[in-house]
């Protein structure tokens, strides 16, 4: 492994973050506009939206694993051990609202909405287990 410094780390982690995340935003606003606009109901169209959706989301947790690895090792050990927390919360949040659901406690809740969920739990972890920033 190339030892970096935090500061290039932190730079390297930026310059692939970012353009992932404006590809992700671009991708499910697009679609969405485009679905919603158009006559189509193709499966196919549908599901190839819905995966070119998730390759960003894909790429930006490798990223985030990249940058864990390359930073510093107290940083490494915070931002892992939020990334795991931030785990645990959202699979236990999948856990406890799939058991709602199976007993008819509750009515239906988006899958979609658990991705978001997860970076909030990873930003909440982060920052209470004394991260003074996020990435």
């Amino acid at each position: 492994m190339t030892k970096h410094t935090y500061k290039t780390a932190k730079r390297r982690y930026h310059r692939v973050f970012w353009p992932l995340m404006a590809l992700y935003v671009t991708i499910v606003l697009s679609g969405s506009f485009y679905l919603e606009s158009s006559e189509s109901e193709s499966i196919f169209l549908k599901s190839l939206l819905g995966i070119a959706m998730a390759v960003p989301l894909v790429g930006t947790l490798a990223v985030m694993v990249r940058f864990f690895e390359e930073a510093d090792e107290y940083t490494r050990l915070l931002q892992f051990r939020a990334f795991a927390y931030g785990t645990v919360i959202t699979l236990g949040s999948l856990a406890v609202f799939g058991g709602l659901q199976m007993f008819d406690a509750v009515g239906a809740i988006e899958v979609f909405w658990f991705i978001p969920g997860f970076f909030f739990a990873y930003g909440l972890s982060y920052r209470f287990l004394g991260g003074k920033e996020c990435g």
